[in-house]
């Protein structure tokens, strides 16, 4: 396929996938540092503030199932708009009540629209983009989410200074919402879809039909996952380990998001031309060696050199496991399939903090850096040896 041919793909996909994608991903990225000061200034306690944020990781889980279920009977049109309505409207209510249940409910609720949204879009660009042109598809929603966790906290943080709390959840709901523009696009565009006389095939009978490709695909991608949430624990841990103060703290986070925004552009590049495992495997071993350099690390400029080697490489491998995920769902069962991929890789966000709270506990924060890395080079062996090259780049048009 001509680079021609990509770009106009690429700009096809604008209305109907990076809009709201980026609406739904700014919305999230604005409550980053939104909702903890809100739950610590309603008064409730750390362990209450962690049961109300990791209730969104639990919707993300569970919800993946029911997405997959709403793709075996509906378009993923219809799912991206329920998901987008779930998570403005679960977002805009959210400073009116200072009740744990409601607040956990609340947050539920959206993790389950999250993951909603990024099944239907991922669906949508896999369905529709060939092996040619869909490393880069996917690597963008991968950017816009970096893009996203970049900027949203900024807007977030200033939002509060100035409107306060509720008006600040507001204003989140509606970006969030704003993302429904993409709903209106019917594609007029050189992405059509795949033939509607598709079998469907029901969610269960589907998974279990698939239940190779799930253990296969799903295993490694859920301890990716793991190791990119938990050095997101190891480096704020490290750096308090060794005094640092949290202003600089937020530094360092910032340099390793700042690599990793800059380089996501490479990671579709890599994928469409060469193939999957060139984005894979130097972006996973760049990520162990900046983990291992993390766990020698004693000094801020040292932690900041890591950081930097680790956001090298996760922009590297911007949008690799929707990709491989992408190459690996079969046409007649693609959403349920992902949706069960995407159940399996979100293990991975409780792993993650698991692992770097247990290893720091029983050895030392730092031996918990050396301890994802060993994750890391384990699950780039999974991928390199049992899954292997999933989507050279090809001639077939779109």
């Amino acid at each position: 396929m001509s680079e021609q041919s990509i770009w106009r793909v690429l700009r096809d996909l604008v209305m109907p996938v990076y809009v709201p994608s980026v609406a739904g991903t700014l919305g999230l990225g604005m409550l980053l540092p939104v909702l903890p000061l809100y739950l610590r200034d309603i008064g409730l306690s750390f362990s209450a503030v962690a049961v109300v944020l990791g209730a969104a990781g639990v919707g993300a889980m569970i919800g993946g199932i029911p997405s997959g279920s709403a793709m075996a009977h509906y378009d993923e049109r219809a799912l991206m708009v329920v998901s987008l309505v779930v998570m403005a409207a679960s977002t805009a209510v959210f400073g009116l009540t200072v009740a744990v249940a409601a607040l956990v409910a609340l947050r539920f609720a959206y993790g389950v629209g999250l993951i909603g949204l990024r099944l239907s879009r991922q669906t949508y660009v896999a369905a529709r983009v060939s092996a040619g042109a869909r490393g880069r598809a996917l690597s963008l929603i991968g950017g816009s989410f970096r893009l996203s966790v970049f900027v949203g906290p900024v807007v977030g943080g200033l939002l509060v200074d100035t409107a306060g709390f509720t008006w600040t959840f507001l204003v989140c709901g509606a970006v969030t919402a704003a993302g429904l523009a993409g709903g209106m696009d019917r594609g007029h565009s050189n992405a059509a879809p795949e033939s509607q006389s598709v079998e469907r095939v029901p969610l269960f009978a589907a998974l279990w039909r698939y239940r190779g490709v799930l253990l296969k695909a799903g295993i490694p991608s859920g301890l990716v996952i793991a190791v990119r949430q938990g050095r997101m624990l190891a480096v704020p841990l490290i750096a308090l380990e060794l005094g640092l103060s949290p202003t600089v703290v937020g530094g360092l986070l910032a340099i390793g998001t700042g690599a990793d925004l800059l380089l996501f552009p490479l990671s579709g590049y890599l994928m469409d031309r060469f193939g999957r495992l060139y984005a894979i495997v130097p972006s996973f071993l760049l990520v162990s060696v900046g983990l291992v350099l993390l766990g020698y690390a004693d000094t801020a400029a040292q932690i900041a050199l890591a950081g930097m080697v680790m956001g090298v490489g996760n922009g590297i491998g911007a949008g690799t496991m929707l990709t491989l995920a992408s190459d690996l769902a079969p046409a007649d069962a693609r959403g349920q399939v992902l949706s069960g991929l995407a159940v399996l890789q979100d293990t991975g966000t409780l792993l993650g903090p698991l692992i770097v709270g247990l290893v720091a506990d029983a050895a030392g924060v730092s031996a918990s850096a050396f301890a994802l890395a060993a994750v890391m080079v384990l699950a780039t062996a999974w991928l390199v040896v049992v899954v292997g090259e999933t989507g050279r780049a090809q001639p077939a048009e779109v």
